[in-house]
């Protein structure tokens, strides 16, 4: 099945899942660079999934974060190399856990 015919709630449950790891991940050693990598690759692998959600159902569920994780997402795309741990680990430490409490509420998990 293709992203394409998959629901909202499908791509939302596959993008929680790539923030839950990413999640997880954070908790281990983060000076180790292979584990910023992990965090980056499932936060840009999350937010693609968003990505194939209709823009008007994720600006009503995420507001003005929207826009800026589609660019974080872009920004890790195409600059990889050059992406910030600092800014990975304060993302996944400070900016993810709202949006994954939206995301959990918009399925019913909460």
């Amino acid at each position: 099945m293709s992203r394409q015919d998959r629901t909202t709630e499908e791509l939302i449950a596959e993008a929680l899942e790539h923030f839950d790891h990413a999640v997880e991940y954070s908790k281990r050693d983060l000076s180790d660079q292979l584990t910023l990598d992990a965090i980056a690759m499932r936060l840009s692998a999350g937010i693609d999934s968003l990505m194939h959600v209709e823009d008007g159902v994720l600006t009503s569920i995420l507001g003005d974060q929207w826009p800026k994780m589609r660019g974080m997402r872009n920004r890790m795309a195409h600059g990889y190399a050059f992406v910030n741990s600092v800014i990975i680990v304060e993302t996944v430490e400070g900016n993810l856990p709202p949006v994954v409490d939206v995301l959990r509420a918009r399925l019913g998990e909460n």
